[in-house]
């Protein structure tokens, strides 16, 4: 009787441990979990965080901590955290994890059937627990509405329902405001009231879709009937149309949506935002590129970035382009600049050069992908030209090292590759996010292993 009171004692005490500790997130795999789902009947969470998130590190050391909240969810689900530049890398890509932290229920078949992403306080983190259990029963279950949602494109009342539940089951509701805007009846397209619904829905519009019909047949009636507030976001519509739809192309690999993306954006004035940045950021040529790429035309690809990047190093001499970069950044500092965050952080890279920095940054990116498809010795050459044509715009950043170990890696060239790697990460500060992974290549490489 001793020893079963004493057990039962034990019990009561570690159980009450574990529940003070909060959530207790389980130290197995993502396979693993799936296995424990599916034996349990239960969803698995998933906190995709990573070690610079601040917003992450809130939650682990405040809600994920609290008693209430751990019970709850210690109760209902199998509970993972998954650093996502790390053990979660490949997990995180496959749920196409992109903003941190990022709170993902899935069921034991591994599909999603909840999201939400940012911080949160407990009883939003329960109410989200309660959400996710809801959204796998019945036939206004995720999995249920999305079956339904290619029979049903006349059905205006379940197109509704469809799109709240995609916002709700934090999925992107695009195609369902879309299905739903070409068959509604409930609000003329002309009142406040669809003025106010695109508005509210902004960031789920794209060009070329109904919502930017409606607003191109309408705008000179929402303008009349528009405050002052609203008039800004009239005037900016396309341009967050556009940037919607270029998000939508990367996101979900459309090269369909990059092409209606590249038409707009070309039409879009440019124009200033309120912090003085460029409305229309980017340029054609690059997105041009992520079209070839996203249609999988890799020796398209291969010819035009030669073109580009040899267009880039022939341009302009070097001096040149230091002396403009430097004019530039005198005047910026002298009448435009002003001490904040965002004036500070601006001045900093306008010191190291505007278009120094930016055609590094052509060839960081377009070089990369140029690396991935290309075997034969001139194609490494001209690689190569174009990298130490960087080195010498920007001699302090770290990239043109690092792309030059990558390829000299890929070349066989173990010890010359090791050399650059390990140059890149002198120049990146010691708490710089970025030295992780260039530090597990450098290990890679020495390890003789694939990156």
């Amino acid at each position: 009787m001793k020893n079963i009171g004493l057990a039962f004692f034990l019990f009561l005490f570690t159980g009450s441990v574990a529940v003070s500790q909060g959530i207790d997130f389980q130290h197995i795999s993502h396979e693993e979990a799936l296995q424990e789902a599916k034996k349990q009947d239960k969803l698995i969470f998933i906190d995709f965080y990573t070690v610079w998130c601040g917003p992450c590190k809130a939650l682990a050391k405040g809600p994920f901590l609290d008693e209430k909240l751990g019970a709850y969810y210690n109760q209902h689900f199998i509970n993972l955290k998954l650093d996502a530049e790390k053990e979660g890398r490949e997990v995180a890509k496959k749920y196409k994890i992109t903003a941190y932290p990022t709170l993902l229920f899935i069921n034991a078949k591994g599909e999603k059937v909840y999201k939400v992403t940012g911080s949160r306080d407990v009883e939003s983190l329960i109410k989200s627990g309660e959400a996710a259990r809801q959204s796998t029963k019945g036939n206004q279950s995720l999995k249920a509405l999305q079956e339904q949602f290619s029979l049903k494109p006349q059905d205006e009342q379940f197109l509704k329902l469809y799109y709240q539940k995609m916002i709700e089951y934090g999925v992107s509701p695009t195609e369902g405001i879309e299905a739903w805007l070409k068959v509604q009846t409930e609000i003329k397209e002309s009142d406040v009231d669809m003025m106010e619904f695109l508005m509210d829905n902004q960031r789920y519009l794209l060009v070329g879709g109904k919502a930017e019909q409606i607003i191109q047949d309408n705008y000179k009636e929402y303008w009349d009937i528009a405050t002052r507030a609203e008039e800004s976001t009239l005037e900016n519509f396309k341009y967050k149309m556009a940037e919607n739809t270029k998000s939508y192309a990367y996101y979900n690999k459309s090269p369909e949506a990059m092409r209606r993306f590249i038409t707009a954006w070309k039409k879009l004035p440019e124009k200033k935002n309120w912090m003085g940045g460029e409305m229309k950021s980017g340029n054609l040529m690059d997105y041009e590129l992520d079209y070839l790429l996203l249609s999988k035309d890799i020796e398209a690809y291969k010819e035009q970035a030669a073109i580009y990047l040899d267009s880039i190093v022939s341009a302009k001499p070097i001096e040149q382009i230091k002396k403009e970069d430097k004019a530039y950044y005198e005047d910026y500092k002298a009448n435009r600049y002003a001490p904040s965050i965002i004036g500070n952080a601006t001045l900093a890279k306008l010191k190291q050069g505007k278009e120094a920095r930016e055609q590094v940054a052509s060839i960081t990116k377009t070089g990369a992908y140029y690396l991935k498809h290309i075997e034969k010795s001139k194609e490494y050459k001209r690689l190569t030209t174009w990298i130490n044509y960087g080195s010498r715009l920007l001699p302090e950043d770290y990239r043109m090292d690092n792309l030059m170990a990558l390829a000299l890696y890929k070349q066989g060239k173990k010890k010359k590759a090791i050399t650059f790697k390990e140059a890149a990460l002198a120049k990146l500060p010691e708490r710089d996010k970025r030295r992780r992974s260039i530090q597990e290549e450098l290990d890679k490489m020495k390890n003789g292993e694939k990156l």
